[in-house]
């Protein structure tokens, strides 16, 4: 078991110990809802809502406009995404673990070609903790704002599990404008967008300062450990990949050198190689199972190896590296014998494409990419979240690569359960904020309750058949 694992255990046994005697402490200000929610009610806050709602009234104006549009948005951005998991689960030769009960967050990263990284218990404290925190201030701002009453603050436990809350007078709410209450209703999603897109621009920073180009990233190809005859590093054998010298060794001499990478020899006389960084992403999974063979991915051995290529790619055939998806089309048209010209940071090469291994009418250069290409408002996406990020690199951590991969990853995921958040509260189901708005914004156009019914109870039999529908293509795919 991986150190980082053990710790999280630990401090989930601390944080459940922790609520447990807090919970206690306070038992008289503690409710039990449902049998198993523990309600803690508290006064905490109110008076910084009070004091933003004021200092600030009139940002709040302006934003209460920008917030009930970015509700209606949301709730049709969020259906979209629906439409468009259904077809990627229909596509999907297998699908994630997790079922499709918040679709949004697990599989956002099938939609947008992304990897999903660990999840560990201290991230999802801190997440729902700024998560939800944020989205319930927002609400309470917003309420204090247009002069609605809180009654109280606090927290919701299931076990170690917890929830945030602001309980407005409701009955008050009611007879607050449409525009006051939509505003009040939608502003949770809205925070929750914004804080979004600020961890989004906070992971941009934390990547620029703390990576760097380490290499170029070839095509590659998987083998198994089985097929293997024989391993060399600058003339000296190797046993095997699973060992930390052989790692260490690898690392000592680690840059784009055809002469630095591990060159292997299959028993069908087919060469591949492996460099450094490579071999420290598959390290964990190659020690897992010792003795018995695995698949791992080599580099194919292409004329962009042969060719000692140095530095960070800046173009390929006079496009700029940023416009991926062209140099993809491009690249898709080689013919075998047709020239190449690379530029880098260190020089320029001409190189003369190989038959590729997979199809001999096509020419093979032997550069691979950190993502797929796509179109439309996925690019946008794509671009956004990979915004400072050559797509032919390595990138690799300037310093302790276990620390800078966990806060990475804590904002990765707080950037994409921001937005998930913000998604799918907006769905019209009555148990999210966007059930409330899609009725009070029916009624608000048609006058009449009867009406606003319909057109509720209409868009939530419609998301749940969505739901249902997924869970339907899950299960067939899963079983």
């Amino acid at each position: 078991m991986q150190l980082i694992y053990v710790y999280d255990i630990i401090f989930f046994l601390i944080f459940g110990l922790f609520v447990a005697i807090f919970l206690y402490k306070r038992r008289k200000r503690v409710k039990v809802e449902a049998k198993i929610f523990l309600m803690y009610k508290t006064k905490r806050g109110l008076k910084f809502m009070d004091w933003a709602s004021k200092k600030f009234s009139g940002l709040w104006n302006v934003l209460s406009y920008i917030s009930i549009t970015f509700g209606f948005l949301m709730m049709i951005v969020a259906l979209a995404f629906f439409f468009v998991l259904i077809k990627i689960m229909v596509s999907l030769a297998t699908v994630p673990k997790i079922p499709p009960l918040m679709p949004l967050v697990p599989y956002l990263p099938q939609i947008f070609n992304l990897p999903l990284p660990p999840f560990y218990f201290s991230y999802w404290i801190v997440i729902i903790l700024i998560v939800a925190v944020t989205h319930e201030f927002a609400h309470g701002i917003f309420a204090r704002y247009f002069k609605l009453k809180i009654k109280s603050t606090g927290f919701g436990f299931l076990g170690p599990f917890l929830a945030a809350f602001v309980e407005p007078d409701e009955k008050a709410m009611q007879r607050k404008s449409k525009k006051a209450q939509l505003s009040i209703i939608s502003a949770g999603s809205f925070s929750n967008f914004i804080f979004g897109v600020l961890f989004l621009v906070l992971m941009q920073l934390f990547l620029v300062a703390s990576t760097a180009p380490a290499g170029i990233i070839y095509a590659a190809t998987i083998i198994n450990t089985n097929e293997i005859e024989t391993m060399v590093l600058d003339n000296t054998p190797l046993e095997n990949l699973e060992s930390e010298e052989t790692l260490e060794l690898l690392k000592e001499k680690k840059n784009g050198d055809i002469n630095q990478m591990i060159t292997i020899q299959t028993k069908e006389n087919e060469t591949f190689y492996m460099n450094y960084l490579l071999l420290k992403d598959q390290h964990q999974k190659l020690n897992e199972k010792v003795n018995e063979s695995k698949n791992i991915t080599v580099f194919y051995d292409g004329p962009l190896i042969k060719a000692n290529v140095k530095g960070e790619i800046l173009k390929i055939n006079n496009i700029v590296v940023k416009n991926y998806d062209k140099i993809f089309e491009n690249l898709s048209q080689l013919k075998p014998n047709d020239t190449i010209v690379i530029e880098t940071t260190v020089d320029k090469y001409e190189i003369i494409a190989n038959q590729n291994p997979i199809n001999n009418t096509k020419g093979f250069l032997g550069i691979g990419m950190a993502v797929t290409p796509t179109t439309g408002v996925l690019k946008f996406f794509q671009n956004l979240i990979l915004l400072n990020r050559n797509p032919f690199m390595f990138y690799e951590s300037k310093y302790n690569y276990d620390i800078f991969t966990f806060f990475y990853n804590l904002l990765w995921w707080l950037v994409v359960i921001c937005f998930s958040v913000a998604l799918i509260n907006m769905l019209p189901l009555g148990i999210l904020d966007g059930g409330r708005f899609i009725y009070l914004a029916a009624l608000g156009i048609t006058k009449s309750k009867k009406k606003a019914e319909l057109v509720y109870k209409s868009a939530a039999f419609m998301v749940l058949a969505i739901f249902l529908l997924l869970m339907l293509i899950w299960l067939i795919k899963a079983f």
